[in-house]
């Protein structure tokens, strides 16, 4: 009896003992990252950085850089609006609804420098991996680059023939097609080409009109070209262009107040003000069409063994790109006729980095291991803008209510006049023509030098001059409703205009960007780093001003120190990398509301600090794995005296906000995504998996208005995926935001409407499937 009992025993326990035994032979993939312009492991990068591959944005339906950056920690992604996006680091970034405030975050998109915040949304597509770097990244990467870098790269040419294709289908319209083929023709050729097809539904709907708001379109396409002429030389040609239409603007209305609610039920009788209802009411379906075409060519070329360098390197980068966007907006955001923003921007770029790469035994005799990289940079952009601020058949009426009179403040005595002013004009207008012309000319270089077998040093420096040059004007007309010519216009003096033309107006900016990182190796697998850098954001000028004065903006500056750990443990099944950081800004550029639009100025200093982290663990039961991510923020300003206050405290009224908190900063985002993998027979394999999303409490607007300010949330995403065990194709049904979690992304002060705030929600339950298939 004993016997029987013991032998099944022992033989249970040497099937879990081998069970063990393989799943700790499970070891993770080494990642290897270019965020220092070479190949190397992440394990090696003295930066605090995040690494995702394609596959697993394929596996968690991501489409796109906002849906990617909650997975990041301390990244907060606004794309709600295509043509001004909003990305935010640390709690540093770019509000970008003024036009010419340039992006604090850079993105770079198979190595070539982006200059605009809109191609943060271009079409995502066919995607190989993404890096993102948090800190400054000035020394590398350059200009606007304080708060960090996406740093993304799309699938490469393969050697043999591959192919991939995926078909998604969800709620509210969602149809995505995704295509992707290529490989190497002969010894000397080789192309990939792949495209995207996206559109949906909006969530939110225009009850006035019955349209849906934020239905979007969205296609694009890229094909690659590799030649290899010689063992030595490379040569990789790639066209890109995107396209993207869609429903706008995505606002509605929060905190009516009871005389703004009888105004504008007038005109909808069902005007209401839930900010999370999905529900709006304007008078006009607006529009907003961008797009953009790159081409670059890269050559890379290896020189071998020269002298004293080993593996010496050269790489050059050429691009060009054309971006245009082109929207109308409903700018009062309600069922009445009173105010309408259009706008069209154009864009081009040509970029040029010549670099060398290459490593020596030593750095004239000290040390004993040199890797470096040192090259040049060079940008040109010419941007255009063409804006007009029109008023709306219904602004005599709005002359006549509360709101109007808190606005006109101690002028409030003229508005019976100007409202009979406003039945004499038509076509009432302030326009903005705005050109700029930049020009950017760069030396960096970096090395890495091991000293001993335990210690690396990597200095880094980098010179910048940029050049500016613009012209600017506005001015204000309106035609007459009479057969007399106007005797005044409206716009002027309802928001205060003034006609101006400036031209050629000029900014010389010379910047020096140094870094010095040092790294300890406690073990093969575990190394601490720290890291002192510096970047900067170049100024500029204030494209869409009122009066053309003051509009000039410096120049923004920050500097981080890091300490850090990046470890392997348990036989490499468990990978974690932490930081701890601190960044201080200098002369910090903001955009403050002034009661129709933003104007863009420094505030004095800010500082953020706080803790990042990732992992990824490959857990002793074999079918679990799990990964996630933790970000701390304490992002404050140290001195901003004379910030905008809210509008509850008056018009144009100023506050003290030295010491407190920073918008669009969370003190705490994380993520936890485990995954089970199971095999079925010899023939399928089965995979469940999910995301907890929370993000912390945070305001979104420079004011710290508590009417801006979002609660903290958090998300589950769900999916399971049926695939064969060749993972030539696979079948996934998921939900994101399973629970329907109602948030809102963000709230802004109103325009016409003092007291009454734009919300801006994020999307709710969204159920999808999609089938993909791998040659």
């Amino acid at each position: 009896m004993k016997s029987a009992f013991i032998r099944p025993l022992l033989c249970m326990v040497g099937i879990a003992s081998a069970g063990v035994v393989q799943a700790q032979s499970r070891v993770l993939e080494e990642v290897i990252i270019t965020a220092q312009k070479t190949e190397q492991s992440l394990q090696d990068v003295p930066i605090s950085v995040t690494a995702v591959d394609g596959e697993f944005m394929q596996d968690a339906a991501i489409g796109d850089l906002q849906e990617l950056s909650v997975f990041i920690p301390n990244v907060r992604m606004d794309d709600n609006d295509p043509g001004s996006p909003q990305i935010f680091i640390r709690g540093f970034g770019t509000n970008t609804f003024n036009p010419s405030f340039e992006s604090s975050v850079g993105l770079v998109q198979d190595e070539l420098f982006m200059g605009r915040a809109g191609y943060f949304t271009e079409g995502m597509f066919d995607v190989g991996r993404v890096e993102v770097l948090r800190g400054p990244q000035g020394t590398l990467f350059g200009k606007n680059t304080v708060s960090g870098v996406f740093n993304v790269f799309s699938r490469p040419v393969t050697e043999a023939f591959s192919a991939n294709a995926e078909l998604r289908a969800g709620e509210f319209g969602e149809q995505r097609v995704e295509v992707g083929a290529g490989g190497m023709v002969n010894d000397w050729f080789g192309l990939r080409f792949a495209a995207m097809d996206t559109q949906r539904d909006g969530q939110l709907h225009n009850q006035f009109s019955g349209r849906d708001q934020e239905a979007s379109e969205q296609d694009a396409q890229r094909l690659k070209l590799l030649f290899v002429p010689s063992d030595a030389m490379e040569i990789e040609l790639i066209a890109l262009e995107s396209q993207t239409e869609m429903a706008y603007w995505p606002k509605q209305l929060k905190a009516l107040d009871a005389d703004t609610r009888d105004y504008l039920a007038d005109f909808d009788a069902n005007i209401e003000d839930d900010p999370e209802d999905f529900t709006t009411s304007m008078n006009r379906d607006g529009e907003l069409e961008k797009g953009s075409t790159t081409y670059s060519a890269k050559l890379s070329y290896s020189f071998g063994e020269v002298g004293a360098l080993r593996d010496l390197n050269m790489v050059a980068v050429l691009g060009r790109s054309d971006f245009f966007v082109e929207q109308d907006q409903d700018m009062d955001v309600s069922p009445a006729d009173l105010l309408t923003l259009f706008n069209r921007e154009d864009y081009r770029q040509d970029t040029l980095e010549w670099r060398f790469t290459g490593n020596a035994e030593s750095l004239f005799g000290l040390g004993n291991d040199l890797q470096f990289v040192a090259g040049l940079f060079y940008f040109e952009s010419d941007y255009e803008l063409n804006a007009k601020l029109q008023l709306g058949d219904d602004i005599g009426s709005w002359l006549g209510t509360d709101d109007a009179q808190q606005m006109a403040g101690s002028d409030a005595i003229l508005l019976p006049a100007l409202r009979l002013l406003a039945q004499t004009t038509t076509d009432d207008h302030f326009r903005f023509h705005y050109l700029q012309n930049t020009e950017s000319l760069a030396l960096f270089g970096q090395f890495s030098l091991s000293l001993g077998d335990n210690w690396v040093v990597t200095p880094g420096l980098r010179f910048n001059r940029e050049d500016k040059r613009i012209d600017s004007l506005g001015e204000s007309a309106c035609s007459s409703t009479t057969m007399l010519p106007a005797l005044a216009c409206v716009t002027p003096l309802l928001l205060d205009t003034q006609d101006y033309n400036k031209r050629g107006l000029e900014r010389n900016e010379r910047d020096v960007s140094p870094k010095l990182s040092v790294m300890y190796y406690l073990s093969e697998e575990t190394n601490v780093f720290a890291t002192v850098s510096r970047g900067f954001k170049s100024g500029g000028f204030n494209a869409i001003s009122f009066t053309g004065e003051d509009i000039e903006f410096d120049d923004e500056n920050a500097t981080t120190a890091e300490l850090g750990i990046k470890g392997r443990f348990f036989d490499r099944s468990l990978s974690v990398n932490a930081t701890l950081y601190r960044t201080e800004f200098e002369d910090l550029q903001v955009l403050a509301f002034n009661g129709v639009f933003f104007d863009v100025s420094n505030a004095a200093t800010a500082t953020s600090q706080g803790l990042e982290v990732d992992w990824q663990w490959l857990t002793p039961w074999e079918p679990l794995s799990m990964s996630g991510s933790l970000g701390l923020l304490d992002a404050r300003y140290d001195e901003y005296q004379g910030a905008p206050a809210p509008v509850t405290d008056g018009i144009d009224q100023r506050q003290d906000l030295s010491g407190e908190r920073i918008a669009f900063a969370p003190e705490v985002s994380a993520t936890l995504s485990p995954s089970l993998h199971f095999t079925l027979g010899d023939a399928f394999s089965v995979n469940i998996a999910a995301d907890i999303i929370h993000q912390g409490e945070q305001y979104t607007d420079v004011d710290l208005d508590d009417n801006t300010r979002v609660p903290a949330n958090t998300k589950l995403n769900l999916r399971l995926s049926l695939a064969s065990a060749d993972e030539w194709w696979s079948a996934t049904v998921g939900v994101k935001n399973a629970s329907d979690e109602r948030t809102q992304n963000q709230v802004i002060d109103s325009v016409l409407f003092p007291g009454t705030y734009y919300a801006q929600q994020n999307p709710g339950r969204q159920v999808y499937g999609s089938l993909r298939f791998n040659w």
